[in-house]
């Protein structure tokens, strides 16, 4: 066993360096071409195009942001770009004879684009598809018509004419002003902005504007502050575009209401969705694209955005998620646990979970659980009432849920079961009643503050981040215990580092439980390929991570043949009886109910109608009719059952 776990070490440590030499080789090479490229360009016209590529590529990681990792279809976006370009104008010319230098400007017209993105974020950030596009188009419109009459009766935009004639550049005594040195100076803005985006891609940000993406809902659930992620999106992007639009201002020196339009914005949101949403080496592929391809169709005349749009639509259809969605970057293969080494699929019992981990079978072993129902109230629900429009989905109810215990609530389909689980998880503020945990008062609370103070859920309809590899789903559940922030992230801080180990760590621990269905080559694999039944588990492990000590799981054994059944079953009796959790259940599968409860809740249309054991409650006259529609006879839990 020891030297099965030194080899795994070896061949792992073996891939990492294999990685990293063949990353260095990767980024070598490129920066070669681009310190040689500006000499080796034939004419000041290709070289201004080299230039303007590093912009664009700039401009379209910021937008990456905002739409390719957190899914916000921003069309303020052109706006922000010329929000920068005419704050840069504003502070380096002869405007208002305000003469700031190149390294104070630029970092305000940064900044103050940010503070105007999280203005409009922060009006509009609770509307979602078409409604944020309408607010965001709107505003990108009145900028525009903005700049083209803000000349009278001050002139601050010059108008149509624009602001042109700025201050050179200068950096510690480097003056930027030959078409080369601005080149450089670009590129390396580029070059920044590409660490950026992999820092924060790679990051618990990345990773919560990502969940936003998948589901905001599920997001929101697992312990993302989704109104806050969202705004911070905003915050960034308009950041990254007035950053460029400084940079353009500087570059062409001079910045007209033309340069900011709606044809900017159009090109920008191709180089995005033709690089591949949220991919980072696909949108600087789109960009470097889209800037150079126009240039060899110009000759083209009237047939140039005929055959660009033409190009466009074809990539599209052949390759409809991006160029690069898809390609593996610079990675080794992994071995598959599913398969021996000489690529055999290997017999299903051997993914079954291994002795140390967590078995129906480990608990039948073991003589005493470690952990056993206690006194103690973790949970109570107070005269609870949920109305939707006059129907009670709960009317009235009350319970007491104490530590370590597994308390099952069934009843018929429309018994408000779910509705209950949405109440106590923060999704629906009841209309009426009180719900304390740990003795604290926690109605109303957001779901992510649910989920901070202790409380996880799995969903009735599985809501798994689909594009999201499954170590990615489990470690989105640790965003809730994690505080890194921006600075921390881009700048790889130590708190960043520990964070993230610690996240990595505890994520792996955790799948492990489920043994080979979710760990090993499965890490790096979306959630979207898992059979069904490891979904429901993955659902479960990224509860998990959370550190709740109370889990909501609604209906967990869905979908499961009989064999599947029964090892979910012997799992969450393990997460008490082993690791002390206590678990609140939905289940309509009763020979699950009766094997792992302590005790039972029967539903029917929102009212309580039986409390007590699984006996008791199977016995009860009004569970037999809510379920069978007739009334109690001999036999009584057998009949349910069948």
């Amino acid at each position: 066993m020891n030297h099965e776990l030194d080899t795994t070490a070896f061949a792992s440590s073996d891939a990492t360096s294999w990685k990293r030499a063949h990353r260095l080789t990767f980024y070598g090479v490129i920066a070669i071409i681009l310190i040689t490229a500006p000499h080796l360009m034939p004419n000041n016209y290709w070289l201004r195009i080299f230039t303007m590529t590093g912009l664009w590529i700039m401009l379209a990681l910021g937008l990456n942001l905002v739409a390719g990792f957190a899914g916000l279809l921003d069309l303020a976006y052109v706006a922000f770009f010329g929000i920068g370009g005419y704050a840069f104008a504003l502070l380096s010319s002869n405007q208002f004879d305000i003469h700031l230098p190149f390294l104070v400007v630029l970092p305000l017209a940064a900044v103050f684009t940010m503070v105007v993105g999280i203005a409009l974020g922060s009006t509009s950030i609770r509307l979602k598809g078409d409604y944020l596009a309408i607010v965001t188009l709107a505003f990108a419109q009145i900028f525009k018509l903005l700049l083209q009459n803000l000349d009278t009766p001050v002139n601050i935009t010059g108008g149509v004419n624009g602001i042109y004639s700025f201050d050179p550049i200068n950096i510690f005594g480097l003056r930027i002003v030959t078409p080369i040195a601005y080149a450089y100076l670009i590129w390396i803005f580029a070059a920044i902005a590409t660490i950026g985006s992999l820092r924060i891609k790679q990051s618990r940000i990345g990773r919560g504007w990502q969940a936003i993406r998948e589901d905001e809902l599920a997001a929101e659930a697992m312990g993302v502050n989704t109104t806050g992620m969202k705004l911070m999106a905003f915050a960034a992007g308009a950041f990254a575009a007035g950053a460029a639009g400084a940079l353009f201002a500087s570059f062409q020196d001079s910045v007209f209401p033309n340069n900011f339009d709606f044809q900017q914005l159009v090109i920008v949101y191709c180089m995005v969705i033709l690089g591949g949403l949220g991919n980072i080496a696909g949108v600087i592929a789109g960009a470097v694209l889209l800037s150079i391809l126009p240039e060899f169709l110009r000759e083209y005349g009237a047939y140039r955005m005929m055959s660009y749009g033409l190009i466009l639509i074809l990539l599209m259809a052949l390759r409809p998620q991006g160029i690069m969605g898809g390609i593996g970057f610079l990675a080794k293969k992994k071995t598959r646990p599913d398969k021996d080494k000489s690529g055999r699929l290997r017999a299903s019992t051997d993914l079954y979970y291994t002795p140390s981990a967590t078995t129906g079978a480990t608990i039948a072993a073991e003589s005493q659980p470690a952990y056993t129902k206690s006194n103690r109230t973790l949970l109570e629900l107070e005269n609870i009432t949920q109305d939707f429009g006059g129907l009670k989905a709960v009317d009235n109810f009350s319970f007491a849920l104490h530590e370590r215990e597994i308390l099952s609530i069934i009843g018929p389909n429309g018994a408000g079961k779910t509705t209950l689980f949405n109440i106590i998880s923060g999704i629906y503020p009841p209309s009426s009643g009180s719900i304390y945990y740990e003795e604290k008062n926690i109605t109303g609370l957001k779901p992510h503050k649910v989920v901070k103070a202790g409380i996880a859920r799995t969903f009735q309809n599985l809501r798994l981040f689909n594009k999201m590899s499954i170590l990615d789903n489990a470690r989105v559940g640790r965003f809730c215990r994690t505080a890194a922030g921006p600075i921390s992230v881009l700048l790889h801080l130590p708190r960043h580092n520990r964070e993230e180990a610690e996240t990595g760590q505890k994520a792996k621990e955790i799948l492990a439980l489920f043994g080979a269905r979710l760990t090993g080559y499965r890490f790096d694999q979306e959630a979207m390929f898992l059979s069904y039944a490891n979904r429901r588990r993955l659902e479960i492990a990224r509860a998990l991570a959370t550190d709740a000590k109370l889990l909501l799981l609604d209906e967990p054994s869905a979908g499961m043949n009989p064999q599947e059944t029964i090892e979910i079953t012997g799992f969450i009796k393990t997460l008490r009886d082993k690791f002390g959790y206590t678990i609140l259940v939905i289940e309509h599968k009763l020979n699950v109910v009766r094997t792992i409860s302590d005790r039972v809740i029967a539903l029917d249309h929102g009212v309580k109608i039986a409390e007590g054991s699984y006996d008791e409650v199977a016995c009860s006259e009004q569970v037999i009719e809510a379920y069978l529609g007739r009334k109690k006879q001999k036999d009584c839990r057998l009949k349910i059952e069948d």
